[in-house]
């Protein structure tokens, strides 16, 4: 990748604003085989599609463009691998309560598209970004409901609901974010690691770049605390390109959750 210079953190600046779902989208374009399917769909004239084979392989609906960053276009990840995305109906108006209306017509093309098991919308509201999946497209001032199964998934999915009528609502949250800052440092250090190494460079050049040439030690190398931590950092961002970006977008389910925490 010689989009970024990886040995300047100003360049990976606006990941520290970045969702986990950005993230996964961040270590996925990286992936060498993901880039080859891109390449060998968009020469088909399929780029579009959203068949069951590529759905199943890499986690969402349409092919995404690896050469543009998260904040670029919009990725319509799959409900069976991000649990925040919102099951959607449509219900009756009642005389007890007054409901919201969600006029989807008002969405951008970009937001709101079609696959073979209904309509997927990414609705950008009240500072969030909200993941919506309609079996059909409701009518104008259709009230809508939300479907919430009661399964392992449900504090993930009863949150998201939660920051939807929020933003629906025009109330005001302490934080949207699902990220801490010290988790997003710590991402965006594993992804700067990783485009050093697919660049081919070594661990000790990799450790310059990143903690300073005067923190490396002329001798002792081997058993420095800074090349085991450099390591670290590469594993981990390995392990997320080549799949282990899903875990990111199940937050209590994080595989690499431990050796974040340590670096």
């Amino acid at each position: 990748m010689s989009e970024f210079d990886w040995r300047s953190p100003t360049a990976y600046k606006k990941m520290l604003n970045a969702e986990a779902t950005d993230f996964a989208w961040e270590y996925l374009r990286r992936n060498s085989d993901y880039r080859e399917d891109y390449r060998n769909r968009k020469n088909i004239g399929s780029i579009a599609a959203a068949d069951p084979i590529f759905r199943q392989q890499w986690g969402f609906l349409f092919a995404a463009d690896p050469d543009q960053a998260f904040d670029a276009q919009t990725i319509f990840w799959a409900p069976e691998v991000l649990p925040t995305v919102l099951r959607v109906g449509c219900g009756r108006a009642t005389a007890y309560s007054r409901h919201y209306d969600v006029d989807v017509d008002e969405l951008s093309g970009a937001d709101l598209r079609r696959a073979s098991d209904g309509w997927h919308a990414v609705l950008r509201l009240g500072g969030g970004t909200h993941r919506l999946w309609l079996q059909r497209l409701p009518t104008r001032r259709t009230p809508i409901i939300l479907e919430l199964p009661l399964d392992a998934d449900f504090d993930l999915q009863s949150r998201a609901a939660y920051r939807l009528w929020s933003g629906i609502a025009k109330r005001t949250l302490a934080s949207h974010s699902s990220l801490p800052l010290r988790r997003r440092q710590r991402l965006t250090l594993a992804i700067r690691a990783l485009d050093a190494r697919n660049e081919g460079n070594s661990y000790r050049t990799i450790a310059e770049g990143l903690f300073g040439a005067s923190r490396i030690p002329q001798q002792s190398w081997k058993t420095h605390d800074l090349r085991n931590r450099t390591i670290r950092l590469v594993q981990t961002g390995l392990s997320l390109m080549r799949g282990g970006y899903r875990a990111l977008l199940r937050r209590r389910h994080w595989g690499m959750e431990s050796t974040l925490e340590a670096e």
